[in-house]
């Protein structure tokens, strides 16, 4: 491990001096700050969640609550920046970007009917879950992010449950939820296994994401069955101006990755775009015993991975915009098993491909007021997991293999012309989706398992000037799902109303949620250890109570914002798994009572001709069993975590990304709190150095993970691994 450290710092002390001379004179990046207003009754109004691109250059930010983006580390010179959002036309500006200060512009949209996108997340994902949304700009995420597992760790509520490294399996909850709660979409194409229920984010390479939107809290009134917990849209790239990019890079523990990504416009309407991505790793890494496993230290083998990717996308802009997109995912990887019983022999492979397009239309004047879209999608997955000796049990070789049919129409429409709900006007969304599942495995008591999905939703939001400044929206939700897991129809509701004066808001909202039993928990296929049980109820939550409280503030060359969330959202019949008196693990349900509290703060400062930012959060979740048989905390559930990041913006461009991540103390044993694990916390730090090679821009990142080699574990039979690092290299435009 201390050769890998020192192999990190050899490294960059070589790329770094080879860099070319004007990294250290003239040419300091630029930060331009861009504030995006459209007209409203009373004067201009914020614009939120759009697009402000620097043209040809691939470089892009979002603007806040507050109509403002900020686009960090341009070179200096001029640019023209072009301005989209939902509802409005297209702008382009041009700016003057300062060596190393920050450039201040405003632009002033035109109104235009409002284009929807079936699952698309960049503006209707954001004001459906309201002010407790978190939108990630993957362009944006320091360098020490390398995964998607660790951009979801910073988001507040969020815990990631890794089963080891680099590669290794990792489960995203929410709020207390459990993975299987959390419904993940891909380009509205949902990730989450048919027998588990769970996303496996480790095997979703960021590269290919360009926008991922957290929404906390139950969503089955839009998004339907396993949206209990929250919603996870990850959005890959769209058509764009053409760009090109080549990333290597390599790391601790045999890490090593490459990307090529591109994309390219013809004439006015038509456009390509895609990329290619591989990456491995050894996975090795050492750790220490828990003293209740017998103590000491040993090494985590058989943890290597393989994976490799890539899509391909085609779109056309006129009338009607239509998209055609192609993806292929295939990861190998080493099963090590839990530490009291490791495997070196078990393999594991996941395969992943398909297709989706889409056509919307929007009418063809400014006054039109209705709106549609339509999108149809077919993924392929292939699940093996095998092992000749494990140790323990008899040798296995288990296969699935599922296919998933998709289609998703959606129409808009609105008493005015305005994109977003204003003075008396009211707007409706509406939509249908239809799914088919068709599932093969040798672990189910029956081989072949077919199932429907079919959903029904409207959503209903008005909003009103109460005068001095004060905005009102209410807004309605109303879903209704068939799902052959569930007995008869389920309306899942959802009521919610936000309140904005002057930069402070206050978000109420109340919601019902509902999840079907897994395939794996009711025909699993019995064995020594394992019984399934048919008789599993749906997971229901029957009124989750939210409150958000959000406030922009501006002082000087300081502005951010302060949020806080408490919430309360019991579960009835949360499926979990136990073993009985013979030792034989079996499926149940439990009533638990779930309620927390989320606080955040995030602050940008431009100061000595650079910009900085500090983001902290920090949450509390109590998850506790309300039945007879257990109580207390739910296992590995912890009760307080906390994440605390900054970007220290230096001279010539760089920018350093210190950041610390603290879990709580977790208990391992159900009812009861024998061989709890003690609370840690992670350090990290990144640094970032712009450059410029043969004309072309260039970034070189160095990521320093678990600084202090700390030997802590999330889930006790399942260790985190210690000091790491990686480096990584992109030519040309893009992240």
């Amino acid at each position: 491990m201390k050769t890998e450290f020192v192999m990190a710092v050899v490294a960059a002390a070589t790329v770094l001096p080879a860099m070319p001379v004007r990294l250290l004179d003239a040419q300091v990046a630029a930060t331009v700050q861009v504030t995006v207003q459209a007209p409203g009754d009373i004067g201009t109004i914020a614009v939120p969640a759009a697009s402000v691109a620097v043209r040809d250059a691939g470089l892009a930010a979002t603007t806040d609550s507050r109509g403002i983006a900020v686009l960090r580390g341009l070179s200096p010179g001029r640019h023209e920046l072009v301005i989209s959002a939902l509802g409005f036309a297209e702008a382009v500006i041009e700016v003057e970007a300062v060596n190393g200060r920050l450039t201040r512009a405003r632009v002033v949209l035109d109104p235009a009917p409002v284009r929807i996108a079936g699952l698309d997340v960049q503006a209707a994902a954001t004001r459906q879950g309201g002010s407790s949304a978190t939108v990630l700009e993957t362009a944006s995420l320091p360098p020490g992010v390398t995964d998607l597992p660790a951009a979801l760790e910073r988001v507040a509520g969020a815990t990631v449950v890794r089963q080891g490294g680099p590669g290794a399996p990792a489960v995203l909850q929410l709020r207390g939820a459990g993975g299987d709660q959390v419904l993940v979409l891909l380009d509205g194409t949902p990730l989450n296994s048919p027998l588990t229920g769970v996303a496996d984010l480790s095997t979703v390479d960021l590269e290919s994401i360009s926008r991922i939107v957290v929404i906390p809290g139950a969503q089955s009134a839009r998004y339907g069955p396993q949206a209990l917990g929250g919603v996870v849209l990850l959005e890959s790239p769209g058509p764009t101006v053409a760009t090109g990019a080549v990333t290597a890079g390599m790391g601790a523990w045999s890490m090593a990755e490459t990307a090529v990504t591109g994309s390219r416009g013809f004439g006015n309407a038509w456009s390509l775009s895609g990329g290619a991505r591989w990456r491995r790793s050894n996975g090795a890494f050492t750790y220490d015993v828990p003293d209740f496993r017998g103590g000491g230290e040993t090494t985590r083998e058989n943890s290597a991975f393989s994976h490799a990717g890539g899509d391909f996308r085609i779109a056309r802009r006129g009338g009607a915009n239509t998209s055609v997109r192609v993806h292929l995912s295939d990861i190998e990887r080493g099963s090590p098993g839990t530490i009291a019983q490791p495997s070196l022999t078990a393999q594991q492979r996941h395969r992943r491909y398909g297709m989706s397009a889409g056509i919307e239309s929007d009418g063809e004047s400014p006054e039109s007021r209705l709106g549609g879209s339509a999108r149809t999608s077919i993924q392929w997955q292939r699940a093996e997991y095998a092992d000749p000796a494990p140790p323990f049990g008899r040798a296995y070789d288990t296969r699935t293999r599922v296919r998933r049919a998709e289609l998703a129409l959606e129409g808009w429409w609105s008493g005015g012309p305005a994109p977003l709900p204003r003075v008396d006007v009211l707007a409706l969304r509406f939509g249908l989706h239809a799914a088919r599942l068709d599932v093969e495995s040798n672990v189910l008591s029956s081989p072949d398992v077919s199932l429907d999905e079919l959903g029904m939703w409207a959503r209903a939001r008005r909003g009103w000037e109460l005068g001095r400044g004060v905005h009102l929206d209410l807004g309605a939700a109303l879903r209704a799902d068939r799902h052959e897991l569930v007995d008869g129809a389920t309306a899942s509701p959802a009521v919610d109303a936000t309140l904005t004066r002057a930069g402070f808001t206050l978000d109420l909202r109340w919601g019902r949620g509902f999840s079907p039993p897994g395939l794996g928990d009711l025909f699993f296929q019995e064995g020594v250890l394992a019984e399934p049980n048919p008789d599993l109820a749906p997971e229901r939550i029957r009124g989750e109570l939210a409150a958000t409280a959000a406030h922009r503030w501006s002082l000087g060359p300081a502005n951010g914002e302060l949020r806080a969330t408490a919430y309360r959202a019991d579960l009835d019949d949360m499926i979990l798994w136990f073993p009985d008196h013979r030792f034989v693990w079996s499926p149940d349900n439990y009533d638990v009572a779930r309620r927390g509290l989320e606080i955040g703060a995030t602050t940008d400062l431009a100061a000595l001709g650079h910009t900085h930012s500090i983001t902290a959060t920090a949450a509390w979740s109590e998850v506790e069993y309300t039945g007879a048989a257990l109580e207390g905390q739910v296992a590995y559930r912890p009760r307080f975590t906390a994440d605390l990041a900054l970007v220290i913006g230096l001279p010539a461009g760089i920018t350093l990304s210190p950041s610390a991540t603290h879990v709580g103390e977790r208990r391992t044993v159900p009812g009861s709190p024998l061989n709890g694990l003690a609370a840690y916390t992670l350090f990290d730090a990144g640094v970032s150095v712009p450059f410029e090679l043969a004309g072309r821009d260039g970034r070189f990142d160095l990521a320093l993970s678990n600084l202090l080699d700390e030997r802590a574990a999330l889930l006790v039979d399942y260790p985190l691994p210690g000091r790491g690092w990686s480096t990584r290299i992109r030519i040309g435009a893009g992240r």
